[in-house]
């Protein structure tokens, strides 16, 4: 893997979403959600998404980025399995309805949104709440936020897919806890 192709900026913008969004800065029981970046969604990144979100059994949030030197993403997608289809849902947009809340992503096409259940997967909800403009700008404050205390280094399990290329599932150095009831 070359590390060098993968931003540290842009790294951390995502552990940032991913914190916001509510889940753990480490691998889950259920680790059931993907996030990723790259560059413009088109219909190539798109199919690209679904491949992989095949191949990892997972939902994505995916993030958009001009170049390697932006510092702020283009847009958010969701790419989302159903029973039958990968969905990719374009051009969502991240939601806080307030400073402790876990942020969601709401459809700019449909009426709905996505969120982290209690089970750590990726919900599709019908419905948008309200005030999205405010809740937009206070989600991407917080992401900032949240970004700017990430270290200054790049995660060693951080991976760079080029595409059509095989994916290998990065080692996990904690096993996952497991309870009985």
């Amino acid at each position: 893997m070359q590390q060098s192709n993968i931003g540290l900026h842009h790294q951390n913008f995502m552990l940032a979403v991913r914190r916001e969004m509510g889940w753990p800065g480490f691998k889950p029981a259920n680790d059931a959600i993907a996030f990723c970046s790259g560059r413009r969604m088109d219909l190539e990144v798109g199919s690209e998404m679904a491949r992989i979100a095949q191949t990892l059994r997972k939902d994505a949030v995916y993030t958009s980025w001009a170049n390697m030197a932006a510092t702020a993403p283009l847009g958010f997608t969701i790419v989302y399995r159903e029973m039958l289809t990968v969905d990719i849902v374009d051009r969502v947009v991240p939601y806080a309805a307030n400073d402790d809340g876990p942020i969601l992503f709401v459809s700019t096409r449909a009426d709905e949104h996505f969120a982290v259940d209690r089970r750590g997967s990726l919900v599709r909800v019908p419905g948008k709440p309200k005030a999205i403009g405010t809740g937009r700008k206070l989600a991407m404050q917080r992401i900032r936020a949240t970004a700017a205390t990430m270290g200054d280094e790049l995660l060693a399990n951080n991976r760079f897919v080029p595409f059509g290329s095989d994916w290998s599932e990065p080692e996990t150095p904690v096993e996952t806890i497991v309870r009985f009831g």
